[in-house]
């Protein structure tokens, strides 16, 4: 586990960061840069430091460039006006020459602060973030829209399968009585016709009788 990182509040013996960033006129990220060399445990949430911090730190807020060049301008004149000092040997002065750039590097460097684009990236990395989020979400939300839909669309179909298959279990019933009430039926049958006189076969069969009855 990440040991927790001191935040030192001001008091009697300390100076507020922002009273320090008056102090060295500089800004709060370029304070917390610099004291990074000295308390890199908890340089960037620190509330107050001590005097030998700022102490620590005051030369990386010096003046750099200006002050080297009125130094470089001002030793031919010193050394004309003492005659008595002994001019420095020309390895020690080539030394010398190209230290200051080193210094010069030295010094610039800690007041370059990668805060700035750090912050940008963070901004667009937060913004592209909530941006992927909200595209997530809404996907989410457009899954779970067809989702909705399709089962939907199922359960009417289920429905509509079920009535069908009733349907078709029912008529089959009905189709089965009408076919039982059917074979009820019977054959027809064929009636005989009636070819016979009656009226006149009687009086035929009187005419005979009475034929007998006179003779």
């Amino acid at each position: 586990m990440a040991a927790r990182k001191r935040t030192t509040a001001p008091t009697a013996d300390t100076v507020s960061i922002h009273d320090a960033c008056l102090k060295y006129m500089t800004t709060e990220q370029g304070l917390r840069l610099a004291l990074s060399h000295v308390r890199p445990d908890d340089f960037d949430t620190v509330k107050a430091v001590s005097e030998a911090d700022l102490e620590a730190i005051a030369s990386y807020f010096q003046p750099k460039l200006p002050e080297v060049a009125s130094n470089t301008l001002e030793l031919p004149e010193t050394l004309e006006t003492s005659p008595q000092e002994a001019p420095e040997p020309a390895s020690e002065q080539s030394q010398n020459a190209l230290s200051l750039p080193q210094q010069e590097r030295h010094l610039t460097a800690p007041t370059q602060s990668p805060i700035p684009n750090a912050q940008l990236t963070l901004i667009d990395q937060l913004a592209r973030q909530a941006s992927e989020e909200i595209a997530a979400v809404d996907a989410i939300a457009q899954v779970k829209n067809q989702l909705i839909l399709n089962n939907l669309a199922v359960r009417d179909a289920e429905l509509a399968e079920g009535i069908n298959q009733h349907w078709q279990h029912q008529k089959q019933g009905y189709l089965g009585a009408i076919r039982d009430l059917a074979s009820l039926a019977k054959e027809p049958v064929a009636i005989t016709p009636d070819t016979t006189d009656l009226p006149a076969e009687v009086d035929q069969i009187i005419a005979e009788l009475a034929k007998k009855l006179i003779a």
